[in-house]
């Protein structure tokens, strides 16, 4: 049986449908987003999660394109196609690092449509030349006409970290949605995509009815695709890659779940899986990190950077729904910008308290995670990294402990000055980031009733219950003694594995592993 045909980096509704791609139908969400919900809407979803597949198809329904939809949902949905002038704006095309190339791009886009109606745009604004657009549109079609933002926020995110170069970019791009405030009576529906919100872009500022709907219950599955979409569509799919790999389809969908699955975009935590790893999964027949692979996340680490987040803050964090809203230029928290990023998702939702748990939602992403920021608390230097890794990894594989801390000693001592490697919050985040990409699982700073133990790590055999000490006169006989006062063994007496207490000194001059002493418990 022949290969079906996966979208892989294919982003128009018209050609999926029209060169037989995989299609997962979600022309219901478009209709019902284009005449139940709203007139001026907004959308937040991570990169690569369909929000461009979605702006294209609601443009080609919005154009009338009829024939492109039959034997879709929407077939038997909508009677009357109705052709409306469209103006589709992919603001990744402007996504530059120089004010002067955004409005270069901008001034494209904008020209390519003028010709189109026989507009001159003269010495008008962005904002007047767009204004002009839909008015012309509406004259002559006698149909209002329709906005699609794709990706607005890509070019101000690509500058996050140089304030000159995006308050320019800021500006430009007021000048160029302004004028939509005004527009409502010529004007039949307007959609924004994008990552976050920025409330100093006068899109939001003006536009008084612009809804943001990225965390509304009606629209958790409209972009990714849901366990349901899942297992509907690639039944065939699931079972050619269990085929190849010699697994049964419940192993496969076992694989898919851990790697993929696990994104919640709402209360009722509908399961969504990540689009690109999953079209990119059944077209090479291959298990991989897809998304985090596709892009360096440079913009994540400059706001990790801004805000001094730390990877021990990561999990299991509880917020009000109110911080999702929150602009971006207001926050004063790296947690959202995670969020919308995709790096973190919605893990839990308390009904009565209206408060949300967040986590990292799936091997890849947690995988990637930290890999990728790896070089922000250890060595920039790969080639350090990679050796480190290997030794430790092979000493946790041994149940060596000692030739595991001797590999963390030795390496602590080569690392530059200015890496952040001199508080005990530090040396968590080290060890953390450590067992982290060696998939050995850890926990640090572990509650309980009598105090707060520094890591705890978990092999197939042993458990580590580690307290640090950060100081040039304290011993290792007293951060063992810290493990027996404050009970921090007892949550893992039921446990069958070895358990084994492990008190480390750090020297903060030297800024690494002074001593250690390891015993059974």
């Amino acid at each position: 049986m022949a290969r079906r045909r996966f979208p892989v980096g294919v982003q128009d509704f018209e050609k999926i449908i029209t060169d037989g791609f995989v299609y997962v139908d979600k022309t219901e969400y478009i209709y019902n987003l284009a005449n139940n919900y709203g007139d001026s809407l907004f959308l937040s979803r991570p990169r690569r999660f369909g929000k461009s597949l979605l702006c294209s198809t609601l443009r080609h329904y919005f154009q009338g394109h009829k024939e492109l939809f039959k034997g879709l949902a929407i077939d038997k949905l909508e009677k009357n196609w109705t052709e409306y002038p469209v103006f589709h704006f992919d603001m990744s095309q402007c996504k530059h690092d120089n004010p002067d190339h955004v409005s270069v791009s901008l001034d494209l886009v904008l020209s390519n449509f003028e010709k189109e109606y026989g507009l001159d745009k003269g010495n008008l604004s962005f904002g007047d030349r767009l204004k002009m657009l839909i008015l012309k549109a509406h004259e002559r079609t006698g149909n209002r006409a329709v906005l699609i933002f794709d990706e607005y926020d890509s070019p101000v995110l690509n500058v996050i970290d140089d304030p000159e170069k995006l308050n320019a970019i800021k500006s430009i791009y007021n000048s160029f949605y302004g004028p939509v405030k005004n527009m409502g009576d010529h004007l039949r529906f307007v959609l924004l995509t994008g990552i976050t919100k920025f409330s100093q872009m006068s899109i939001f500022s003006t536009i008084n009815n612009l809804s943001n709907i990225s965390m509304d219950p009606e629209w958790e599955g409209l972009c990714g695709i849901t366990a349901q979409e899942l297992e509907r569509d690639f039944k065939e799919d699931i079972e050619a890659l269990a085929l190849k790999q010699n697994k049964t389809p419940e192993q496969i969908m076992q694989q898919l779940r851990y790697r993929y699955d696990g994104y919640h975009f709402g209360p009722n935590m509908v399961d969504v899986y990540n689009p690109f790893s999953i079209v990119n999964t059944f077209s090479k027949m291959m298990l991989k990190d897809y998304w985090f692979a596709s892009a360096t996340p440079s913009a994540l680490i400059k706001i990790l950077n801004k805000y001094n987040f730390k990877l021990t803050d990561i999990e299991n964090k509880r917020v009000y729904e109110s911080s999702f809203d929150q602009p971006f230029d207001n926050m004063r928290s790296a947690l959202h910008i995670l969020y919308q990023s995709g790096y973190l998702t919605i893990k839990d939702y308390d009904f009565v308290d209206e408060v949300y748990t967040l986590g990292i939602p799936n091997k890849e992403v947690y995988s990637g995670l930290y890999s990728t920021l790896m070089p922000l608390y250890l060595n920039p230097s790969d080639d350090d990294n990679t050796s480190l890794l290997m030794a430790v990894q092979r000493a946790m594989r041994e149940d060596d402990i000692d030739a595991a801390l001797t590999a963390v000693q030795s390496y602590l001592s080569t690392l530059p000055y200015n890496l952040s490697n001199k508080t005990e919050r530090d040396f968590e985040t080290i060890l953390k980031v450590l067992l982290d990409c060696l998939g050995i699982k850890n926990d640090v700073e572990v509650r309980n009733a009598r105090g707060r133990c520094d890591v705890v790590m978990k092999s197939r055999n042993t458990i580590y219950v580690m307290e640090l000490k950060i100081s040039s006169t304290a011993t290792v006989d007293d951060a063992l003694a810290q493990i027996d006062e404050k009970n921090y063994m007892i949550p893992y007496w039921n446990d069958p594995r070895r358990k084994v207490k492990v008190g480390v000194t750090v020297d903060p001059e030297a800024r690494t592993i002074k001593e250690w002493k390891v015993i059974n418990a």
